[in-house]
Parts: C-alpha cells; structure tokens; sequence
C-alpha cells in the first residue's frame, strides 16, 4: 500500500506562514518607531540629569566663596577696610565704627587703617590658595561626560557702585537695585557664578544656562571666644 502526504500543496499551510511574516514585519515596524522616542527621552534625561549637576555645583561654590573672608586684608585682620568710594564712614569720628557695630574685645573696626584691595590676580605665597572671594575671580571649571565637553562655570567678582543708602537710628538700609560695576573699590562686592553651555552645539557655545548672584559688604572679620581649660 502506498501513502501520498498532501501538506505540500496544503493552502491552509501557506496561508499560516504568510499571517507569521505580516505580525513579524508589524512588530519590527513597532519596534522600530519606538526606538528613536526611547532614545529621544534618555538623551532628554541626560540633559536635565546634566543641567541639575551643574546647578549643584554652581550653588556649592557660591556657598563656598560665601564662606571666606571678604578681602585679601581680611585674611590677616578682623578691620573693616577703608575703600576708595566709602559710602559708609568708619574714622575717629564715629569712634571706628560702622553703623550698627558695637565696642567689644572681639569687635570689628576699621583701627587697623587697611584699605580694600583692587581685584585681580594675586601675588605672592597666597596667590594659589582661595582664601578671600576675590581669588574666584576669573576662575573656569569646565566639566566633561565620557571624553566629550557638556559645561563651564564661569565666576566673576566686581565691586558695586550707585548705592542707594538709607539709615536712620542705626539702622541701614541699602538698595541695589540700581547697582552698576566698578572698578574702584567700595563696600559692596558681587560675586557671579554663570553656568555655561560647553557641548557639541557650536550654535549653542558658551550660551548662558543659569547664573547665581551672592552679595557680600565690607564689615570685617569676626572671631569666636575661646576659654582656656
């Protein structure tokens, strides 16, 4: 007895494998249109995950700069310094004082007759540590993600002219909403700290991201009692 097979010409078969190739080619379709937005929104990610870092890193080094002394001068003495354009009067007649100071062992007065010193690069044995805000001045960070640039923080200092004073019974009020920079020295320093594109974009190069303003006057150093044991 002899058997034929009828699979080979079965269209039920055929019809099986073409319904497969179509599902196939609708998912690499599928997949492939998916791709591009997953890829779309890691790079997007990456951005913000990049812009939020050097949003960190600018505010941490203005905390920083906040954090040390106010002039090169200071580094050495507590004095309130004597500057070029002095709004604020601290001599013999108000007993070296300034408004709203107050007379102590630990108080700051301008009896040292130190003037502020003009910004820029320093000199000497201190001119590679950051010891006073100035020394930011002019200093680049520039940050890089897998061998390829993404941004640079930029910090600038400068003296503020056309301050607007107010005062009355001790108390001083100053306005710098009408500010302007200047080269002489005065008792008001800025300090900004801008955040810079640095990436592949040459459209978008040194393009300003953010930037971060820290105001700091010239009332001296201060100092913490200390008791021997």
């Amino acid at each position: 007895m002899r058997y034929t097979s009828c699979q080979k010409n079965n269209p039920i078969s055929r019809a099986f494998t073409l319904i497969e190739i179509i599902f196939t080619i609708v998912i690499m379709a599928g997949i492939f249109m998916v791709i591009p937005k997953i890829l779309m929104i890691a790079t997007k990610n990456e951005n913000v995950a990049m812009k939020q870092d050097a949003y960190f890193n600018a505010i941490s080094l203005t905390k920083l700069a906040s954090s040390l002394a106010w002039d090169e001068n200071n580094t050495e003495s507590l004095s309130t310094l004597h500057t070029t354009i002095n709004h604020i009067d601290c001599n013999e007649s108000t007993n070296y004082l300034r408004i709203g100071g107050f007379l102590s062992a630990n108080g700051r007065t301008c009896q040292d007759n130190l003037s502020a010193s003009v910004i820029g690069s320093e000199e000497g044995n201190d001119y590679l540590f950051f010891d006073d805000i100035d020394d930011f001045n002019g200093s680049i960070i520039q940050t890089t993600a897998n061998g390829n640039d993404r941004y640079k923080i930029v910090t600038e200092v400068s003296y503020l002219n056309n301050l607007s004073l107010f005062s009355a019974a001790k108390k001083l009020t100053i306005d710098l909403s009408s500010t302007s920079d200047t080269a002489s020295s005065t008792n008001i320093k800025k300090l900004t700290t801008t955040i810079k594109y640095h990436g592949k974009k040459a459209i978008k190069k040194d393009k300003n991201i953010a930037s971060f303003h820290y105001y700091s006057a010239n009332i001296g150093q201060f100092t913490l009692n200390k008791r021997e044991w």
